[in-house]
């Protein structure tokens, strides 16, 4: 394993990135990652936990694991939710792999830059989705009711938000090249494929990740060059949205309150989904209804007759989710998550503060467009707080760094 290392890391990482647009490519290679880890832990669970990383990578798993375990007790579905319990706990041995890759501060600057490029494939990806119909790899617009279009490329509903989830990357990228604020400009096509996917809960993703760009760039340099940069930032956002207004009519009826009546039917249902999921805590506080078994609950008492909802369904709002699936142990695993998260935001290495961002904003509570315990977000939960994890291990402290020069030099 230990030649992964004399190949490219970013390149290694980006296509580990780039598969979460071929459908099932990525969950494939995570089970086939975990089998080898696997093996690696049968053959010697010291030398495997020896691995730098490896135990911190569990112990934040643990946020999740422990109460998906604890919720099989209770579950209504104990089929899937015990797959779903297995899934997390494979990411504890497929880590193991991705591991044994080193990362350093120009690989680390080129992985911002490669998936700044992936992302305006996908970008473009979009557009060729809308003006055809169809994605680069096949996958049709979805039609609304209204007659109205919503543009997924081949990221299908996550589109918008795994654009809003890796955006402070590609924005870092931009800044490098050049912190001109007419090269903001480049951010354009990003944040209005962003707009085009017609999902209000993206555009919060999207100015949630901008504010928190700004204060890891704020905290790190408080220049005026800096400011002005993020000031340009915030002016290509608003145009992407007026954009979004002229040119996309799903966008232009959500922003007219007329989404729930004529473009997304969904906003009618929210409420009730959100309903269902709050009783559905309140009566299994202790350890909730399973992991994925919000849809079995609704599905057996039928306490949703609006629609047909089947068993795959899930509530829409993640903290929800957590909340119904988990109880309250799901509810403190949670918000431990955000605390060890939210403690490397104020770390003096940019690359750790916005990897850190990327992976609040892969489980953001208010997150809806997928399911908390689906395969697309647990992919990106994976990649992401695995990147996170191993950008912390390899890239030295500014103190560390000086004292390496000093030795060296000196």
């Amino acid at each position: 394993m230990q030649r992964l290392s004399d190949l490219s890391p970013s390149i290694i990482w980006v296509a580990l990135f780039f598969t979460l647009s071929l459908s099932s490519a990525t969950r494939q290679f995570i089970w086939l990652m975990a089998l080898v880890g696997l093996i690696v832990f049968a053959r010697g669970p010291r030398e495997f936990f020896t691995t730098d990383g490896v135990r911190k990578f569990w112990v934040v798993l643990a946020c999740f694991l422990l109460p998906a375990a604890f919720s099989l007790l209770d579950a209504i579905n104990v089929e899937r939710s015990l797959s779903g319990a297995v899934r997390f706990l494979s990411y504890g041995f497929a880590v193991w792999v991705l591991l044994q890759i080193k990362l350093d501060r120009s690989e680390s600057a080129r992985l911002m830059a490669l998936i700044g490029a992936v992302m305006m494939l996908w970008v473009v990806d979009g557009l060729v989705q809308l003006l055809t119909g169809y994605s680069v790899f096949g996958n049709p617009l979805i039609e609304l009711d209204s007659g109205h279009t919503l543009v997924t490329g081949s990221l299908r509903m996550g589109y918008g938000s795994t654009l809003a989830i890796l955006s402070p990357f590609y924005l870092e990228a931009l800044r490098r090249t050049s912190s001109n604020p007419f090269n903001s400009l480049l951010a354009l096509p990003l944040f209005a494929a962003i707009v085009m996917s017609g999902n209000e809960a993206s555009m919060i993703h999207a100015l949630v990740a901008l504010a928190g760009y700004a204060f890891i760039l704020r905290r790190l340099e408080s220049d005026a060059q800096v400011t002005s940069w993020l000031l340009s930032l915030l002016f290509t956002f608003a145009l992407a949205a007026l954009l979004g207004l002229i040119l996309s009519d799903t966008f232009s009826a959500s922003a007219a309150g007329q989404a729930a009546s004529d473009a997304y039917r969904a906003f009618d249902y929210l409420p009730v989904f959100w309903e269902s999921a709050w009783q559905g805590f309140t009566d299994h506080w202790i350890n909730g209804v399973g992991i994925r078994g919000w849809g079995s609950m609704v599905v057996s008492m039928e306490s949703i007759n609006v629609l047909p909802i089947s068993e795959r369904w899930h509530p829409h709002l993640y903290i929800l989710e957590v909340a119904v699936d988990t109880g309250i142990p799901g509810l403190l695993g949670y918000a431990l998550f955000f605390v060890f998260l939210g403690r490397r935001l104020f770390d003096t290495r940019p690359e750790v503060a916005l990897s850190s961002l990327v992976v609040i904003l892969a489980l953001f509570p208010l997150n809806s467009s997928v399911s908390f315990y689906s395969y697309f977000n647990g992919n990106i939960l994976f990649l992401t707080l695995a990147l996170l994890i191993a950008l912390d291990r390899d890239l030295k402290l500014p103190l560390q760094l000086d004292s390496v020069d000093e030795t060296k030099f000196g």
